[in-house]
């Protein structure tokens, strides 16, 4: 994914770690570039599941969104990935995914499910992801130490 990087800031042996995460970071240009629709890609780490007709929109955490086709449910067919950078939550009301890209909601537009449709977002909604072992992110990974205009979008073990 374009613009995003995994942060040497500090190493885990540092006095103030908190944390044995290291943040993936994302200029907030990429950040507002990220959401794509792709092929579809195996699901390695599920979060939230939704269910529309027989459709299936499950979330990978810090990734995206999958779609699949549930018709038969002994076999469900895997259709799409939407590249949410940093999503961790995400909803489906109507024809319409919310889901959080980070730090910001976007808004996705699932009428042809087949042809997602990405339509805008609102910036600065949401709180930056914690890692997943804290519940505040450490002092060394606070904005003002880490590069200029970067956002956290998700966490790798050290």
């Amino acid at each position: 994914m374009g613009g995003c990087t995994s942060t040497d800031i500090n190493s885990p042996t540092d006095n103030n770690k908190g944390t044995e995460y290291k943040p993936v970071l994302m200029t907030r240009t990429a950040l507002e570039n990220s959401v794509t629709i792709q092929p579809a890609r195996i699901l390695s780490q599920a979060g939230k599941i939704y269910m529309r007709d027989s459709m299936l929109f499950i979330s990978e955490k810090y990734k995206g969104i999958h779609i699949y086709d549930n018709k038969n449910p002994a076999s469900p067919v895997n259709l799409i990935f939407i590249s949410v950078p940093g999503c961790v939550d995400m909803a489906v009301k109507g024809n319409m995914i919310y889901a959080d890209n980070a730090i910001d909601l976007v808004v996705i537009d699932i009428s042809n499910v087949l042809s997602p449709q990405y339509i805008r977002r609102i910036k600065d909604v949401f709180p930056e992801v914690l890692p997943p072992d804290a519940n505040t992110i450490p002092a060394q990974f606070q904005v003002d130490q880490r590069p200029a205009n970067t956002v956290i979008v998700g966490w790798e073990k050290y």
